[in-house]
């Protein structure tokens, strides 16, 4: 069977003089330059034009991502070689078999997804989207430069494959999180822990937290607000937290605000008073510079060490059998949510708490949110008090605080 693969380069410094062209007489390429661009090729290391053409063309006008570009290139990759076992296109050069796809090809390659892989129909759905980005926005229109590679498109009537069957979101409840903190004795990681699951930040956005967005979030909270029923001030229990987002459009990164209770905010706080943290901080000028989080190495926590911490806690918890299943960085996210959405002082309906859950994890479209509307009589319990009335957010934060929180000693030095 034969095999494709792919190489993504997203402004990253390439040395031209390393090309073969310079094996020629003279040099040709001799110096080294930053370039976006894509490359699939075969078994044979010859280039897949077609694809290749798709690939660089939408990263260098940022329509998409570094990743977005990998998982094209792999789901185009996956259906050529379908293609190939096609007796028509057996003997075809490279990817041109692309250019004559009829869309009966296409279910019927979609319809082997479904019965001999066994793929949910999520994975499904995005590769059809990824044959309808490519055949129909790139092949069949007509470009600046060219005309069109194909005269009739497959895709004329929409995506082929059928709707995405939703799922039950399986999050972290408040309890998992304790049980998993409570496997640690490092108080710095058991505040990462609470920090992530209390914002419902993407593992990949951590270490875009700086101090100074703690420092902000925490003035904030210590604004003392007048009610309209008494002349005492009043304090709040949350404080908004600006996250510097991973996603965004034509490569710009962007700003959302989410809410983060005052019982983590003050649990932040006394672990930035640490020496243990200090000893860190100091290799940065300003608040604005210095991460929010290090590791036990004293670096930035990236989102590699943040799911080995995850991965290690877990493993220690379902060996000692006080939880069942590992616990993901996005389970924490989950787990936001639900506690959001149960939250009485954050929304008066259950709708008004879905807006805010969609502004705080930064969800383009209300319906990315709405998976979160079925939640599990078991985590519905976990929310409860021994009355069965529901706790508020910060109420569960800071009870969450009260019981896993540890002293960081002078002596520490993780």
């Amino acid at each position: 069977m034969e095999q494709f693969n792919f190489y993504v380069s997203d402004n990253e410094t390439v040395d031209l003089s390393l090309s073969l062209l310079n094996e020629d007489d003279g040099v040709w390429l001799s110096k080294s330059e930053n370039l976006s661009g894509a490359v699939a090729y075969d078994q044979n290391f010859r280039v897949l034009p077609l694809i290749s053409e798709f690939l660089s063309y939408n990263l260098r006008n940022r329509k998409i991502s570094r990743e977005t570009a990998k998982t094209y290139a792999k789901n185009l990759t996956y259906f050529l070689t379908f293609l190939k076992k096609r007796r028509e296109f057996k003997n075809s050069s490279l990817d041109e078999a692309f250019l004559s796809v009829s869309k009966f090809m296409i279910e019927e390659y979609l319809a082997e997804l479904r019965s001999t892989q066994d793929l949910s129909t999520a994975t499904i759905r995005n590769r059809d989207s990824t044959l309808q980005a490519f055949i129909h926005n790139f092949l069949y229109q007509v470009q600046e430069l060219r005309d069109a590679y194909i005269e009739k498109s497959p895709y004329s009537a929409g995506l082929i494959s059928g709707p995405v069957k939703q799922k039950l979101v399986i999050s972290c409840s408040v309890d998992e999180l304790t049980k998993l903190m409570e496997q640690t004795q490092s108080e710095r990681e058991r505040v990462v822990l609470q920090f992530i699951f209390d914002s419902g930040i993407r593992r990949a956005e951590l270490e875009n937290v700086t101090k100074q967005d703690l420092i902000d979030a925490i003035e904030f909270n210590s604004q003392k607000l007048i009610s309209r029923n008494t002349d005492k001030p009043v304090s709040m229990p949350y404080a908004p937290i600006s996250i510097q987002g991973v996603k965004g459009r034509n490569g710009n990164k962007k700003q959302r605000m989410t809410l983060v209770s005052k019982a983590t905010l003050e649990r932040v706080l006394r672990y930035h008073a640490s020496p243990l943290f200090k000893k860190h901080a100091r290799k940065y000028s300003s608040a604005s510079e210095t991460p929010a989080f290090f590791n036990g190495l004293g670096k930035p926590i990236t989102a590699k060490c943040l799911s080995k911490l995850l991965e290690r806690l877990s493993q220690r918890a379902v060996k000692r059998q006080v939880l069942s299943k590992s616990i993901s960085p996005h389970k924490l996210r989950h787990g936001y949510a639900y506690d959001l959405l149960q939250s009485p002082d954050l929304g008066q309906t259950y709708v008004d708490r879905l807006a805010v859950v969609q502004k705080s994890l930064g969800h383009a479209y209300l319906s990315s949110t709405e998976v979160y509307t079925k939640i599990p009589l078991e985590l519905y319990k976990t929310l409860t008090d021994s009355n069965g009335e529901l706790l508020t957010k910060a109420e569960r934060m800071e009870r969450l605080t009260q019981k896993t929180q540890l002293r960081i000693s002078i002596k520490e030095k993780k």
